[in-house]
């Protein structure tokens, strides 16, 4: 058999003068520049052929007739070389075909080794898969859990602490916090995996990803969710929404809904027992604005006439520990191209004011039988390139 060596880093290209190239120039261009390289081999794993993306992946020259356990030898750098032996041969070819990963030249492969159809030339091919930025996304994924993990644990452990005092000495149990002290515990660690799932979707949302949504009714049926919370804490809960048309938004329901509700949970557990929170909603110009508005003495750093906007200097534990629940909130509302500020109220409280961008409901021009166009914006002109329609939602 003629020995063809496939060198790593070749770039091999059909000549082309003034002449179209030819469909097997075009697929032999196509297949050296495709992502993920092909090694095919006969029934005892010895090389027939390899494209010139697999060497390049491997970083090293492939040579044809060679067997294919010692290239993956060297890849895999195992202590213990595989013969040409039957049995070893079956050993090698079941792993590949379960898929192994493999790190070569720098990069993160994965191997899979799949069989071909019968009366094939080749027994198998060995397919070469590069992986290098799942594998660090995933990494990084990884790493972000063991922080999680690890932040966690301090939470939980003054919970379980808390509950084994109570059962041995309730008085001291009470003198640290009690229930109350354990609920705040639990916020906490709740709001920490709110922080970390929103922030891994965060990274790969998308502005397709949102859909249109009526903030009015949103916001009606958020709040008897968390009247359980209000009552518990003697705190009177009271929505001021009058009736009227759909407020529309555009965003993640759910992740608006999570900051308002961080908003209203904040303000309940900073109130004191008989105090007040209400919420409200009002249209001002082209913004939806939430008012959460509490008699709470305020929060730590804020003076009148200086609203807040960066909460990041809230730590964990200030503001009765809800810090990151702030952040938290400000962060959703900035991504849905909104803006959340805290200011101080006349009921010595806080003022958290949560401002969302509408879509406005405009009706197009329509044209009369004699081609004048009629309607509101029948004066406007039509921008370039956009076909008139009945209905359409805009942003502002």
């Amino acid at each position: 058999m003629a020995s063809i060596s496939t060198m790593a880093g070749s770039d091999v290209r059909p000549a082309m003068a003034d002449c179209v190239p030819s469909a097997t120039e075009w697929g032999q261009m196509l297949l050296d520049e495709q992502p993920l390289g092909a090694i095919a081999v006969d029934a005892r794993l010895a090389i027939l052929f390899a494209t010139p993306a697999a060497a390049r992946l491997l970083g090293r020259s492939i040579d044809v007739g060679t067997p294919l356990g010692p290239l993956l030898d060297e890849c895999l750098r195992r202590e213990e070389t595989i013969d040409e032996g039957a049995d070893a041969a079956d050993t090698l070819r079941h792993d590949l075909e379960q898929g192994v990963e493999f790190q070569a030249d720098g990069r993160w492969l994965w191997a899979r080794l799949d069989r071909t159809r019968p009366g094939s030339r080749a027994a198998a091919v060995l397919w070469l898969f590069d992986m290098t930025d799942l594998r660090r996304a995933l990494d990084h994924r990884t790493e972000s859990l063991r922080f999680l993990s690890h932040d966690l644990r301090s939470p939980q452990n003054s919970i379980v602490a808390l509950t084994q005092l109570h059962e041995h000495d309730p008085q001291a149990f009470e003198d640290c916090g009690g229930m109350q002290r354990i609920a705040e515990l639990a916020r906490y660690a709740l709001s920490l995996g709110d922080q970390y799932i929103f922030t891994s979707v965060a990274g790969a949302l998308r502005h397709r990803d949102f859909v249109r949504f009526d903030l009015r009714a949103a916001v009606r049926s958020l709040i008897p969710k968390l009247e359980v919370a209000a009552v518990y804490r003697n705190v009177a809960l009271r929505l001021w929404l009058a009736e009227g048309p759909a407020v529309w938004v555009s965003g993640v329901q759910v992740f608006v809904m999570r900051a308002l509700q961080n908003l209203i949970d904040n303000a309940i557990q900073a109130s004191r027992a008989g105090g007040r929170v209400t919420v409200s909603l009002k249209i001002v110009k082209e913004d939806a604005v939430i008012i959460v508005c509490d008699e709470a003495g305020g929060l730590p750093g804020l003076s009148h006439g200086c609203p807040m906007t960066n909460f990041d200097a809230l730590s964990p534990k200030s503001a009765g520990g809800y810090g990151i629940g702030l952040k938290l909130a400000a962060r959703i509302v900035m991504l849905h191209g909104g803006a959340l500020h805290a200011q101080i109220n006349r009921e010595a409280g806080t003022d958290f004011v949560l401002r969302l961008p509408r879509l406005v409901l405009q009706t197009s021009t329509r044209s009369s039988p004699d081609g004048r166009r009629t309607g509101p914006s029948a004066g406007a002109p039509t921008p370039q390139g956009q076909s008139p329609r009945q209905r359409r939602f805009t942003p502002g």
